[in-house]
């Protein structure tokens, strides 16, 4: 609504058209307890007013004077109906929404129309919580169904407008290329008309007024999911064709716990994939796929009210039948940990023993969580911006100078064991767990209709689709021995009950008393039976502690002048002569420091560098070279001037460096000259040739980062004569993949990515 117009700027979409006229972008969304507005503008160097302090301008109206206009709201509710049909068919959607709509804290649908049972009595005063409510929004909640209560909806936007947008409610985040100074004279300028307070009064719970307390107005409601809403097993229709487990633990938010992240911790043993893992003992008895586990980065899974932390496993055929062993493998590791940590470890300092894992674990992950962070790729602004502005929300409790790195590094020495015990013995219990199975054997989403509803015609018997035809679950190739799990006649079970919003088909049942107490049983501190061989991840061989890089060639070294663009001044007969050239090679000879200049005629000459500890200055983070630096060469006979000096990562630049020749370039009539091509020391290396194993090297120049790329490409002929041949070859790949998940995941951990694949080649 914001982006089609503000009374400075009325004109619908001026906003949009502005910024895709210089190229930029904008967007906006919402989530559980935080709205973000975003745009990029590409810098330009023209003179007069520059279009980011225009886009600026134009953003921050948005927050003085919008229109929010009756027609405007029409247009913009058919966006959002929009984009609430292209995620209507998503999997991961329908879940989540489906846990929102059963969770039993919403008064108009608590446990599906049903009445719950407090700990004393039952009663019929629904409870509430803001989980419950139907977060994306569409035309039916927001015009059909708030009409039909006679609600002004225009009014109520408004309303909510004037009562949560206002200063001390927002937080914002500007990225330029300009002094600091001048880019906060601009955010002055342009914001300083925003309001500092609600522009209508309002009750204080409804509002969302907080400083660095940590405390917001969804504080009061603590965790989603109403005690009768847990130890169910929700069966659920999918759309796509999978088999997926899912076991959700509601915990208390752990925002106050951004130094020790314990539920990241605790995601890291839990997901594990190498031997002795959850996944590891499922997948050889062929009961899963993949495996994760942890807190989801939304609003929903992580908030200022909970978090909810899941393990969702991915099942093959047989897991499905197997699926109530597969959580008591789970409780069994979650009690291997328990009995570990009651084990304890000894302290180095002082010999004792104290409750906890063992220490090595923890100072892994903070060493790959300082590896990733010191050495990640530059990302893009926008990612950027969006970042730093959700990490100053005030319920994260991250400090000013932590807003960066706040939530990818660990900051103590040890885990917080304190918040660590009480996750793994109070929350992920049986108790605490609600369990999602949604799988194709219970049937598709296209074989029923909306005659499935009770009341209404039978649901339809015949399917075009062989493959989700309702039947009851086919387990033919599943040994009777290996599970004791009863199986599911979605025909015998009744019409499914339908989740209203994206109509996901479910049926909800109780977990059987004496299959919770199997898990709970599983989950008491004790060593797992040996046939589990569950064990404690494995110490991690691939955390790298040396970062020197390799020493560049002695006659192809680094120096500051090295890619810059120059002008040469040589003396001709009598006359003094400016010449372009490129600086492209640095060795040292004889104490002598040398460089290799191109000209333009593509002529290399080389010259000894005149007071080469002047340069000293400019090397690593000290200082940087810039265009007009001055020096000399062979002792003063030859004077030089840096005309152009590359980006970072950048290559060698060749400038003519006066207006004549670069002016021509940049108005389109005349062509840019022509780099000098890289020696021979700068392209890939043959360094061993023998049966039929060739392995080429180069070394990097440009970013200078302890930083590996290794790629093998395999020969294999006749790969690609038919469809069968590369079908089979895809399938090798896949099952070399799934082969080495043990190894290549501890690789994974550290940032150390590989892949296998066929290409289209030979």
């Amino acid at each position: 609504m914001l982006f089609l117009g503000t009374e400075t700027f009325p004109v619908e979409n001026a906003y949009d058209s502005f910024l895709s006229q210089q190229g930029g972008d904008d967007n906006a969304y919402t989530e559980m307890e935080h709205t973000l507005y975003h745009y990029c503008v590409p810098q330009d160097g023209s003179a007069g007013e520059k279009n980011v302090w225009k886009a600026l301008e134009m953003f921050a109206a948005f927050f003085k004077c919008p229109l929010l206009g009756g027609e405007q709201a029409d247009r913009e509710l058919n966006a959002v109906e929009s984009e609430f049909e292209l995620n209507k068919k998503d999997d991961d959607c329908r879940l989540s929404q489906l846990m929102s709509f059963t969770c039993g804290m919403d008064e108009n649908a608590p446990i599906m129309g049903k009445e719950y049972e407090t700990s004393n009595s039952t009663t019929k005063e629904e409870p509430f919580h803001p989980f419950a409510k139907f977060p994306w929004g569409n035309t039916n909640s927001l015009k059909t169904e708030p009409e039909s209560k006679g609600v002004d909806v225009m009014k109520e936007l408004r309303d909510f407008y004037h009562t949560h947008y206002y200063a001390q409610n927002m937080r914002l985040v500007v990225i330029a290329g300009y002094e600091l100074d001048e880019i906060q004279r601009r955010v002055v300028q342009h914001f300083q008309d925003v309001p500092a307070n609600p522009r209508i009064g309002s009750d204080p719970i409804n509002t969302n007024n907080v400083e660095r307390s940590g405390i917001t107005n969804l504080h009061p409601y603590k965790l989603p999911f109403h005690p009768s809403s847990l130890t169910k097993l929700y069966r659920i229709l999918p759309v796509r064709h999978h088999h997926t487990l899912t076991l959700t633990w509601q915990i208390p938010s752990l925002t106050p716990h951004w130094r020790t992240k314990p539920t990241d911790y605790l995601g890291h043993l839990l997901g594990h994939e190498a031997s002795g893992s959850i996944l590891s003992v499922l997948k050889e008895r062929g009961w899963a796929m993949g495996l994760s586990a942890g807190t989801g980065e939304d609003g929903e899974g992580d908030a200022s009210t909970h978090a909810l932390f899941s393990l969702q496993i991915s099942l093959s055929k047989r897991g499905m039948a197997c699926w109530e062993d597969a959580v008591k493998v789970v409780f069994a590791y979650i009690g291997m940990l328990k009995f570990h940590f009651l084990e304890g470890h000894v302290v180095e300092k002082n010999g004792e023993k104290e409750e906890g894992l063992a220490p090595w674990i923890h100072d892994e992950l903070k060493s790959i969580a300082e590896l990733s962070y010191r050495y990640a790729d530059e990302g893009d602004v926008t990612d950027i911006v969006e970042e730093v502005a959700e990490n100053m929300a005030p319920w994260l409790n991250l400090p000013e100078e932590r807003v960066l790195d706040g939530n990818a590094l660990l900051f103590d020495n040890a885990v917080d064991n304190e918040t660590a015990k009480s996750l793994l013995f109070d929350y992920f219990t049986p108790e605490n767990m609600r369990v999602d199975l949604m799988s194709s054997l219970f049937g598709r989403d296209a074989d029923f209709d909306d005659s499935a509803i009770p009341g209404e015609e039978e649901k339809k018997e015949d399917s075009e689709d062989d493959e989700g035809t309702i039947q009851p679950m086919d387990v033919s190739d599943v040994d009777d021995n290996s599970s004791n799990a009863l199986l599911f006649d979605s025909e015998k079970a009744g019409p499914p009950s339908i989740e209203p919003r994206f109509g996901t088909k479910f049926w909800a049942e109780e977990i059987p008393k004496d299959m919770i107490q199997l898990w709970t049983d599983a989950a008491k501190p004790h060593l797992p039976p040996s046939e589990l061989a569950l064990d404690l991840p494995p110490k991690n061989p691939y955390i790298p502690s040396k970062f020197d890089l390799k020493p560049l060639p002695a006659d192809d070294a680094a120096h500051p002048l090295l890619n810059c663009s120059v002008k040469v001044c040589i003396i001709v007969g009598r006359k003094k002569s400016w010449f372009p050239a490129a600086v492209t090679k640095y060795q040292t000879k004889k104490n002598s420091h040398r460089l290799s200049l191109s000209y333009e005629d593509e002529g290399e000459k080389w010259h000894v560098l005149d007071t080469p500890e002047a340069y000293s200055k400019f090397e690593g983070d000290q200082g940087t070279l810039e265009a007009g630096h001055e020096g000399s060469f062979d002792g003063g006979k030859v004077k030089f001037r840096v005309t152009a000096v590359p980006r970072e990562g950048e290559g060698i630049v060749f400038s003519y460096g006066d207006a004549d020749h670069d002016d021509d370039v940049e108005d389109g009539i005349a062509f840019p000259p022509i780099p000098p091509p890289a020696p021979a020391t700068r392209l890939p290396l043959l360094i061993y040739d023998k049966h039929s194993f060739k392995l080429w090297h180069l070394q990097d120049r440009k970013f200078r980062r302890p930083l590996a790329d290794l790629r093998i490409k395999v020969e294999c002929e006749g790969m690609n004569d038919s469809a069968l041949n590369q079908a089979c070859m895809a399938l090798f790949c896949k099952l070399c993949g799934d082969a080495l998940t043990e190894t290549c995941y501890l690789a994974s951990v550290c940032e150390l990515g590989s892949s296998l694949y066929p290409t289209d080649t030979c």
